[in-house]
């Protein structure tokens, strides 16, 4: 009887699973076609509106927005009438929803289409004579969406709790030169520029389509920014004439997505100045699945399956590559950024960005 009740639950879990799965996209559906904008704008629960209404809002077909609505509904992510054909969002949550201004785990639900796409790539990766990883630029819309998550996740925390820690803000008032490795399309680059705009700012991405977006958006809607710049480069290979050139360098949750971190954090501590600080922001990891399990939950699951869908691929697809994956842990980097020749190192809580921790090194004078 205690076994049927354990089969019982495991199959009520794969249910869950799968049910999450199609609302997951279902959200991404919503985000991508403004659906929950619409919805926010022509309705409240004083006045729930149809889902013509809501179609006439937003510039679609009735009857695809009404299935949209009910699927919403039904999971509680939206309200409904008890008539079942009215609908709205519940104030606190439109903020949380809306296309611009999504919390990160909104955002992230953009990720799932993108992973759909090369489903039947990773399939060919795991094969024992299959590629060994996937090109960056197998991940359409990737850093567009990124971008939306660094967003949503970074842009309320990053001058006012982030910078504190490095204790790097009188130094970029008065002047700085910046390198941010892996800055896919720009977000913290700019945002920086922006507020310090005596210190220069320098963008290296191995992905050409990341770099191309940041070089549109800076000759576009941020024109009015004079130092930034972005790069196509391999950190794993960074000019020569950088050395001993920069007195911050920071990563964003990229370092596990190289192919060869090591190499990259050793040109990291080579373009460094003297007495040059390096951040490295990176997913709190224990290096050990079954502690992260105990320690963040499901979370640690959808972790290892982001690394499944993209970082693991991205960071193997060389014979040479390390393959870290997202999850490789505090161990692992503490030990890598020793060999890449810093000796002072410090790891920080970030508990204003959720499942993150911060490596504080500086480069001995």
């Amino acid at each position: 009887m205690e076994k049927t009740k354990e089969l019982d639950a495991f199959r009520k879990q794969i249910e869950t699973i799968a049910t999450h799965g199609v609302l997951s996209m279902s959200i991404a559906l919503g985000l991508k076609l403004k659906l929950f904008d619409a919805l926010a704008k022509v309705a409240s629960e004083e006045e729930p509106k149809s889902a013509r209404d809501v179609a006439d809002a937003a510039g679609m077909k009735e009857r695809y927005v009404q299935e949209w609505l009910n699927t919403m509904a039904c999971a509680s992510i939206i309200e409904m009438t008890e008539s079942g054909d009215r609908y709205w969002i519940p104030k606190e949550r439109i903020n949380d929803l809306s296309s611009s201004h999504s919390h990160a785990m909104v955002a992230h639900q953009l990720f799932l289409p993108i992973f759909g796409r090369v489903f039947d790539q990773i399939c060919q990766v795991f094969e024992k004579n299959g590629p060994l990883g996937m090109e960056y630029e197998s991940y359409t819309d990737f850093y567009r969406v990124m971008d939306e998550v660094s967003h949503a996740k970074h842009k309320a925390k990053l001058i006012s709790d982030f910078l504190p820690l490095t204790g790097l803000t009188d130094k970029l008032k008065s002047g700085a030169a910046v390198l941010d490795v892996g800055c896919g399309s720009g977000f913290h680059i700019f945002h920086l520029a922006e507020h310090f705009p005596n210190s220069n700012f320098t963008g290296v991405d191995v992905s050409l389509d990341a770099v191309m977006s940041a070089r549109q958006t800076l000759s576009g809607e941020r024109k009015d920014l004079h130092n930034a710049a972005f790069i196509h480069s391999d950190a794993g290979g960074m000019s020569e004439e950088w050395t001993e050139k920069f007195d911050w360098v920071t990563i964003f949750d990229a370092c596990h997505d190289q192919q060869r971190p090591d190499l990259a954090l050793k040109e990291v501590h080579r373009v460094l100045k003297p007495g040059g600080v390096f951040t490295m922001l990176e997913i709190n990891g224990t290096s050990n699945p079954h502690t992260d399990r105990q320690e963040i939950g499901l979370l640690s699951a959808y972790l290892y399956g982001l690394s499944l869908f993209h970082c693991l691929p991205v960071g193997s697809n060389s014979k040479d590559a390390l393959c870290l994956g997202t999850m490789w842990g505090t161990k692992r980097a503490t030990e890598m950024l020793k060999s890449a020749g810093f000796t002072d190192i410090q790891v920080v809580p970030t508990p204003f960005f959720a499942v993150n921790v911060l490596y504080l090194c500086k480069k001995a004078m």
